[in-house]
């Protein structure tokens, strides 16, 4: 199984592959930092419209609901946000990763490098192939 994080589910939203999404599981601080995700891709890198922005914004959001969600544990996140110094959306994922038995889906380059040394890592478009109809 996989778990997504705010910047695979982006980029998979982007590049229509639902199905991916769905079958996928994320936690549940992913509805918040998907929002960040959304303005950063509007306002800094210029890749979508405003529109665009608003509607994926509630297009995303019912998806995050759809997913299964893993709740991370506090004890266990904040250890690895301390001992690796991540954020705690990216020690949120790992963690929750970690204890679930999930490859982790990120293109934060970043957490993909200190967390593939503690969990299996992809990219999103690594697992386009592996889904049926992706």
């Amino acid at each position: 199984m996989k778990l997504l994080d705010a910047s695979a589910i982006f980029n998979l939203f982007i590049n229509g592959k639902f199905n991916v999404i769905l079958s996928s599981a994320t936690i549940p601080l992913a509805k918040s930092e998907i929002g960040n995700v959304i303005w950063k891709n509007y306002k800094v890198r210029n890749r979508i419209s405003k529109k665009e922005a608003k509607d994926a914004g509630m297009v995303l959001s019912d998806l995050i609901d759809s997913m299964e969600q893993i709740n991370q544990v506090p004890v266990s996140t904040l250890t690895i946000e301390l001992e690796k110094n991540l954020t705690l959306y990216d020690s949120s994922y790992l963690t929750s990763a970690m204890n679930a038995g999930y490859h982790l889906v990120t293109d934060d380059i970043g957490l993909e490098k200190t967390a593939g040394v503690l969990a299996h890592t992809e990219k999103s478009h690594e697992i386009y192939q592996s889904y049926p109809g992706a």
